[in-house]
């Protein structure tokens, strides 16, 4: 059965912002990462295949299209037009020899992607640059953070957690990821773990970006087999 095509269609403003979004991403990526943007469009729909349909059959329009949106996105990084399934941790199942990260928000999914061996986990993340209310920040923020805006911080906890947790981390709360910010650039400390991240951000109109790659040289963070969920994350499919 077909979904019916309905819900937000991307105006010819959402494609530019896309696309700057893009942009954006690949002055981010390093050599054998690949990024994008896509403008979340409920014409994407159409191009599920039967395993991604079920997958989220019982979902909200909205979250279809999302979905359907990001599946799209994904498809177009790896190459091949075949389906991406859900995995049991709610993660993309992706073809062998393949990392990726996926996150989207209300208008723009983006994706991250890599063949390249020596790239161990990736992690990304989008947001819209909006004020979060003050009983938010203090769940987000340590106390040695609280100089940071809130959103900015959610978004770089967000890309470090989810890099995390593909190398078997452990489940997370806001606090245990320490960070240090500067122009364009993030580190990241899961600190009962000592396990250190850095990563790049930007700011693209009214939306944060950020990316964190682990490469050969980091594969020893996290511990495999203690993955438990993504209380952090609220969704990477």
């Amino acid at each position: 059965m077909a979904f019916e095509v309905s819900g937000p269609q991307p105006t010819g403003s959402a494609t530019r912002s896309a696309a700057q979004l893009d942009a954006a991403l690949q002055q981010l990526a390093p050599p054998g990462v690949l990024v994008g943007a896509r403008a979340i469009t409920a014409s994407d729909l159409g191009g599920l295949f039967p395993v991604e349909r079920a997958a989220i059959a019982n979902s909200v329009p909205a979250r279809q299209v999302e979905f359907a949106s990001g599946r799209a996105l994904l498809r177009s990084l790896v190459g091949e037009n075949t389906p991406i399934p859900v995995g049991i941790d709610r993660a993309p199942v992706l073809p062998a020899g393949v990392r990726a990260s996926l996150a989207h928000d209300a208008r723009f999914a983006v994706a991250a992607v890599s063949r390249d061996p020596d790239v161990h986990s990736i992690g990304i993340d989008v947001e819209p640059v909006i004020p979060l209310s003050a009983d938010m920040a203090e769940v987000i923020l340590r106390p040695d953070e609280r100089h940071l805006d809130a959103h900015l911080a959610f978004t770089l906890k967000e890309a470090t957690y989810k890099a995390w947790s593909r190398l078997g981390g452990r489940m997370l709360e806001f606090h245990d990821v320490r960070l240090a910010v500067g122009a364009g650039s993030f580190a990241a400390d899961v600190v009962a773990d000592e396990a250190h991240f850095n990563g790049l951000f930007v700011n693209v109109g009214d939306r944060w970006a950020a990316l964190v790659v682990v490469t050969h040289a980091a594969r020893s963070i996290g511990r495999p087999g203690e993955f438990l969920g993504r209380r952090m994350s609220r969704s990477a499919v």
